[in-house]
This record gives structure tokens, C-alpha cells and sequence, in this order.
């Protein structure tokens, strides 16, 4: 056979399985693209974009191709035996194009912003220790002031340390008289200090700025005894009349006494409710429990007027304050009525009534709209002209109820127990006028104006 018979039935072979080649590509494109169309109609979620035709055939057709392992079609790519040829298949290049002009357009899905809870809660943290941090600053910051004795309040005064007292009940003392706010520091500070069981007994002088360690070295000193001496308060003592006595008795000056009682605020429940109307000749006026009191002999006025206010705290508790709120009237309110029962009354028994009358006039001040009480003009003239250099007429109007309408504006005088009880608890009469028997005491109680004259004259005080 010559050459050229040999190169034709070559280039037949080839054209021949080229055209088988080409038929079973056209084939197989078809099923593909029907395939992929059922694949598009049944979940228009799911597509393939293609910009070039690209099959892959992974079962090979050994009947056209004998011994072909592989077949990738880029165009058309066929591998046989060891040859490889490259053949651009325009059919497939069309019918790639046509589906994709078919398919949808897939929507691409938001992608969701993944919170950084790490980072969230690193700062939570940090605000945290922050925080604890400034409080716990803060803390160590008031501990050591208090203990260094960093105060405004210079004020001095005298407690007694009693004999057996350790050093916890010092301690107690010291936190119970607002001299210090920390008791285990205190108690800590005395032991290294080797103050722990060595402290004395007796008067200690002490001021609100002073330091744990100028406490312990002054209780770890002997000291002598203070004179003390004894006052009876009566009930219905002024408190010009209370300093006039204190000044007798060596305790201290009458007028550095009624100015730091008048002026100090010691933190008392009951000093919210006292008012302090500039009318007013003295702000505590009726606030001096009258009592017996043990004083030193030279002592302060601010020691002297705590020990006093202190007292009258015990009195004018909670339930007396609730009490008032009760009837309807402030706790001042109470004080002053109860001020002017007390020098009204000739005895205790008579309390109760005559605290009536008072009330039933006030609660019907259309008809009898003053108190019309002697004892507030007794007050004017006997301590408000006594004190007041230079006369002011609107403050002795302002005492005097037969000028006033209703309650004067302070108290006449510093009442007993027995007259703020009667007052909490007065009597429910019909009471509107009484008068006493200037001899007994005894006092007779009138509904009308014309009863009321006839006792009057039956004691001949009219």
C-alpha cells in the first residue's frame, strides 16, 4: 500500500471519529441542557452561571473511545491514548449562552454581622473594676480622714470612761458620742499602739477632730477627776432662765450657752420640725427637757447643750411624732401648746382640760379666734423685753395671743412631760373658757362666756 492510500485512510478514520466524536458531544449537550433546565424550573434557588461551555464527563463511552480514561470538554477536549486535541465546539459555546440568558438571577443573602459579645463583655468588666476600684479609693479615703481626725467640727467636750471598761467598750463610747466611725480601726490602732487593757478611767476631753492616736494617748494618761455639779431644770423654765442658772453654777457662760443652743444642729429626729420663723426670740424655745443633769464645773457650752438636746431626744421620740401627725398638728405645734398648758395649768390633773380649751379654739377659730392666754404676755414681759435690746412691737405681737390669731409663734416656756402628754391626749370637752383658784389651783372650766364670768366672779379675779 503506498503512502498516500495510507495518509487517506488515516484522514478518514479521523474524519470518522471526529464525527462520531462530534454526534455523541451534540448528544450529550442536549441531555445536559434538558437536565439543567428541569434543575432550574424545580429550585430557582440553585443555578449555574456559565460563561463557557465546561462538561465534565466522568462515565466514558468505551464503545466510541476504546482505552480513553478522561474526557474534559473545554470547546471539545478529547484524550486518547497519549495524542490531545483541542477543538472549539461552537454548538456548545451556543447552547451555554442560551442558558444562561435563561436562568435567574440567584439573590445574593445579607450576610449577618456577628456581634462581638467578647468585646461587650471586656468592657463590662472594665466598667466593673473600675467602679469597685473608686469605691473601694473613696472608702480608704474617708477611713483614713476619720482616723487622722480631718473635721470641721472643733467643738469640744467631756465624756467619762468607767472604771472597767475594755477597750471594746471604750470603743462603743467613743462611736456612740460620734467622736469616731470606726470601731474595729479604732480597736486595731489601740493594740499596736500597746494601748489594749492600759487605758484609764475617769473625764476624757475629746473634740470631733481629733485622731485615733491623740485619743488612745490621752486615755493611756492618768487623769484627775472634773467637779461635777447637779441641776434641776424645773418644768416651765425658760431657756433664759436655764442659762441664767448655768452661769451660777460655774458650768459655763449663759450667753455662749443660749447662742450654741440656739445655732447647733446636732442631727435629733426632732430638729426637722422646729422652725426657724425670724419672729422668733429664741429657735429652741421649748425644746430644754427640764430634768436634773449632772454638768462639770467649766465645761463647754456645745458639751452642756448636746447633753441637754440629747435628753430631749429621748422624750420627743417617734411615737410622739407620730402622735402629733395623728391630731393633726406638727410636733412644734405640740411643744407650743403644750408650753402654754404648762403655765397655764395649777396642777397636773387639770392638764388635760385645760389643754381642751385650747384646742376646741382652735378648731373653731370663726368664733373664738384668739387663745387669749395671760401667760403669753407674761412671756413678753418678762423675758422678751428683759433680752431684746431695742423693742420690736411685731415680735411681741407675735407672742401675745390676744393678738395673734391662733398659736403664738414659739413656745412661752420649755414644758414637762406631763404637759406634752396632755396635749397628745387632751380631753374631749365643750370646754371654751377656764380659770384657776389663784389659792388651790384648782381650776374651773366654762362653755359660755356668761359661765365663764360667773367663776370668775365666784373666785373675785374679775
Amino acid at each position: 500500500m503506498s503512502d498516500k492510500n495510507n495518509y487517506d485512510n488515516i484522514d478518514e478514520l479521523l474524519s470518522s471519529i471526529l464525527n462520531e466524536s462530534r454526534s455523541t458531544q451534540a448528544q450529550n449537550t442536549a441531555q445536559e441542557q434538558a437536565s439543567q433546565e428541569k434543575e432550574v424550573s424545580a429550585d430557582s434557588s440553585k443555578t449555574s452561571v456559565i460563561s463557557t461551555a465546561v462538561h465534565i464527563d466522568d462515565e466514558i463511552d468505551t464503545d466510541d473511545i476504546s482505552g480513553q480514561t478522561n474526557v474534559f470538554n473545554f470547546g471539545t477536549f478529547q484524550s486518547q491514548h497519549s495524542h490531545t486535541a483541542m477543538i472549539p465546539d461552537e454548538e456548545d459555546e451556543e447552547a451555554a449562552s442560551d442558558i444562561n440568558l435563561e436562568k435567574p438571577r440567584k439573590k445574593k443573602k445579607k450576610k449577618r454581622r456577628k456581634r462581638n459579645y467578647t468585646a461587650y463583655g471586656g468592657i463590662v468588666l472594665a466598667t466593673f473594676v473600675l467602679c469597685a476600684s473608686i469605691l473601694i479609693s473613696l472608702f480608704i479615703i474617708v477611713v483614713i480622714r476619720d482616723v487622722l481626725g480631718i473635721e470641721d467640727n472643733d467643738n469640744e467636750f467631756t465624756i467619762y470612761i468607767e472604771e472597767g471598761s475594755s477597750t471594746w467598750d471604750i470603743a462603743d463610747q467613743l462611736y456612740d458620742e460620734g467622736i469616731i466611725q470606726y470601731k474595729e480601726v479604732f480597736v486595731a490602732f489601740a493594740r499596736i499602739m500597746g494601748a489594749d487593757g492600759n487605758m484609764y478611767p475617769g473625764d476624757l476631753d475629746v473634740a470631733y477632730n481629733m485622731s485615733y492616736a491623740d485619743i488612745i494617748n490621752d486615755l493611756m494618761e492618768a487623769r484627775e477627776s472634773k467637779e461635777t455639779v447637779t441641776i434641776t431644770f424645773i418644768e416651765g423654765i425658760t431657756l433664759y432662765e436655764a442659762a441664767q442658772l448655768l452661769d451660777n453654777n460655774g458650768v459655763c457662760d449663759a450667753d455662749e450657752f443660749i447662742y450654741t443652743f440656739n445655732s447647733t444642729v446636732f442631727g435629733y429626729d426632732y430638729e426637722q420640725y422646729v422652725s426657724s420663723e425670724s419672729l422668733k426670740l429664741y429657735k429652741y424655745e421649748g425644746f430644754l427637757f427640764p430634768d436634773t443633769y449632772e454638768f462639770y464645773v467649766g465645761d463647754t457650752a456645745y458639751n452642756v447643750a448636746k447633753k441637754i438636746r440629747e435628753r430631749t431626744n429621748e422624750i420627743l421620740s417617734s411615737e410622739v411624732i407620730a402622735r402629733a401627725d395623728e391630731i393633726g398638728y406638727s410636733l412644734e405645734e405640740v411643744i407650743i401648746l403644750a408650753s402654754i398648758v404648762q403655765k397655764e395649768a395649777g396642777s397636773t390633773d387639770d392638764m388635760a382640760s385645760v389643754a381642751s380649751v385650747f384646742i376646741n379654739r382652735l378648731n373653731n377659730p370663726e368664733q373664738y379666734p384668739r387663745l387669749q392666754s395671760d401667760a403669753t404676755t407674761a412671756y413678753i414681759d418678762n423675758i422678751i423685753t428683759q433680752v431684746m435690746t431695742v423693742s420690736s412691737q411685731s415680735m411681741c405681737d407675735a407672742y401675745d395671743t390676744y393678738t395673734c390669731l391662733g398659736l403664738p409663734v414659739g413656745a412661752i416656756c420649755n414644758p414637762g412631760e406631763d404637759a406634752i402628754n396632755a396635749v397628745l391626749y387632751a380631753d374631749e370637752t365643750g370646754y371654751y373658757y377656764f380659770c384657776t383658784d389663784p389659792e388651790t389651783g384648782v381650776a374651773y372650766f366654762a362653755t359660755t362666756y356668761e359661765e365663764h364670768v360667773a367663776n370668775c366672779e365666784l373666785l373675785g379675779i374679775m
